[in-house]
């Protein structure tokens, strides 16, 4: 009597859960505890497994696939403009560290390559160097790349003009035009994974939690 007693509630409940099987039901994500949709922090890393730093000023290095990824400096936002500029370009200066590197890291920026902060104005860094220092022509827009996104996570930089000899000298972009203008992060973005591009199409900047708060 009981295994008919069991069976028949089994099949009740059962029948009772046929109809919701073909509904799609949709939940209120304002119904939904704090950060609980938010991606696992495993998916915040980098493809290489290190993290993304956010709201700090950075150095961007070239991944496997010639994607630029950044990584943290010493100095912080509340530092004078000038010092973290000196820090981003005295760290691009030298190779990534052992721990980079082993993630696959590598730089477009030589070290034999000489940067000098020559000025900022109205937000634009001025630095000295000799795009022949950089080498390779073909990876020139990479390493143009690493400066203006690494200078752009500075607080209050979001431009980069580079001179030689106090004379100004034009940049390759991306797609290997020559600007006669300072260049910005946004120039490059398509250098960035699609984790830090904020925005779609000709709309797209660097995402705005890279770097220092603007």
């Amino acid at each position: 009597m009981r295994w008919l007693l069991a069976v028949a509630v089994l099949l009740s409940v059962t029948a009772c859960g046929l109809p919701d099987e073909e509904r799609n039901r949709t939940v209120d994500a304002a119904s939904v505890p704090y950060n609980l949709l938010a991606p696992p922090e495993e998916e915040r890393a980098d493809a290489t497994g290190l993290a993304v730093p956010r709201g700090v000023p950075v150095v961007f290095w070239l991944r496997r696939d010639d994607r630029l990824t950044p990584a943290p400096v010493t100095t912080t936002c509340d530092d004078p403009t000038a010092d973290v500029v000196e820090d981003v370009l005295d760290t691009l200066a030298e190779p990534p560290t052992s721990e980079e590197r082993s993630a696959g890291w590598t730089s477009a920026v030589p070290p034999s390559a000489r940067l000098e902060l020559v000025a900022l104005e109205d937000g634009v860094a001025v630095v000295d160097l000799d795009p022949m220092a950089l080498g390779d022509a073909e990876r020139l827009p990479l390493a143009v790349g690493q400066l203006v996104l690494s200078l752009s996570s500075a607080p209050g930089v979001d431009g980069l003009r580079l001179v030689t000899s106090g004379e100004a000298v034009d940049v390759p972009l991306p797609d290997g035009a020559l600007a006669d203008r300072p260049v910005t992060a946004d120039d490059y973005v398509e250098l960035l994974p699609p984790a830090l591009v904020a925005g779609t199409g000709p709309a797209r900047t660097l995402s705005r939690d890279v770097g220092c708060p603007a």
